[in-house]
């Protein structure tokens, strides 16, 4: 997990043969986004593409693979030669959760895919209904005490289903998990008032804000953001626990040879170190994160083990 501290560090960068230099690319990267059009990862990874474009070293594309939660389009990726033409661009759930809650899966993110470089971090909004008559997380939280178990929340990915873990767990409260196979209809849902609460990104909910159908509650973490400044933090609000904030980074797979790795970093490093790539991030109420290599690996494990002690607490075990 992330403190509120800006990351600009950049390992293992070296500089490849030059026979594999010129080799590689031989075609425009592909990357997958496991996720809907739409999303916060989706809206990243096109930011990211474009950056890519601008160094006159890559050109990329965006092609979208959702389903099973991510595993539809990391399998894309490691089922494709792995030469890196192919890029899984995910958020930290797959590399980061996926791990501690799924028992079987059809690949491991920690063996099977090798880090490139993260590109950004978010932060995560607690949302309810704009007609609902909770105003504030100090009226949330008396309501789930007054009825345990029967306030509701989205979930469709296992960032947002932790996220409500978490802030149960912080709030000294409980809630209820709905599933859901995308985001959207989730959002759509408490919107409507069919479901209480969402807790996602604020780049997937910004729209819905904006239109007037959700109104967000609180903001995770110790500070506001730039993008939302009228809403609290969670620490205004009574809940300090409750920080948690997804990031996105791309990923190859771990067969990919190590000299054409190297490159696809030292490209990114060079795509993401210029001022119109941190511009479209921070346009975004995000912070731009470059985190490569060995950095991006030691990130990965931290919160994996921050995560694992939540998960503990709540007593979830892997399905």
């Amino acid at each position: 997990m992330f403190k509120a501290v800006r990351y600009w560090a950049v390992t293992g960068l070296i500089v490849a043969a030059a026979g594999a230099a010129t080799a590689f690319p031989t075609k425009p990267l592909t990357l997958v986004v496991p996720f809907g059009a739409g999303t916060a990862v989706d809206v990243n990874a096109r930011d990211f593409a474009l950056a890519l474009a601008a160094t006159g070293k890559a050109s990329s594309i965006v092609d979208n693979r959702p389903g099973a939660e991510g595993t539809i389009g990391a399998m894309a990726v490691l089922n494709a030669a792995a030469d890196g033409h192919m890029l899984l661009f995910t958020s930290s759930s797959i590399p980061v959760l996926d791990p501690l809650l799924k028992k079987a899966q059809q690949f491991d993110p920690v063996k099977d895919l090798t880090p490139i470089c993260t590109v950004a971090r978010t932060s995560n909004v607690i949302n309810i209904a704009a007609s609902s008559p909770i105003k504030n997380i100090a009226e949330l939280i008396a309501a789930a005490k007054a009825a345990p178990g029967k306030i509701t929340y989205a979930y469709s990915s296992a960032t947002t289903r932790l996220a409500g873990e978490l802030f149960a767990q912080s709030a000294g409260i409980q809630l209820l998990g709905v599933p859901y196979k995308a985001s959207s209809a989730g959002l759509t849902d408490v919107s409507s008032g069919q479901v209480d609460l969402m807790f996602i990104d604020h780049v997937s909910v910004t729209p819905l804000l904006q239109a007037g159908k959700l109104r967000a509650l609180a903001v995770a973490g110790d500070k506001r953001i730039a993008a939302l400044p009228n809403v609290p933090s969670a620490r205004e609000s009574g809940v300090p626990g409750y920080a948690i904030q997804p990031w996105f980074g791309a990923y190859v797979s771990a067969k990919t040879p190590p000299a054409v790795t190297e490159q696809l970093r030292e490209f990114v490093a060079q795509a993401l170190g210029t001022a119109a790539a941190k511009a479209a991030v921070e346009n975004r109420g995000q912070e731009a994160v470059v985190l490569c290599g060995n950095a991006m690996t030691k990130l990965q494990s931290d919160e994996i083990n921050v995560w694992r002690e939540v998960l503990r607490k709540a007593g979830i075990q892997p399905e």
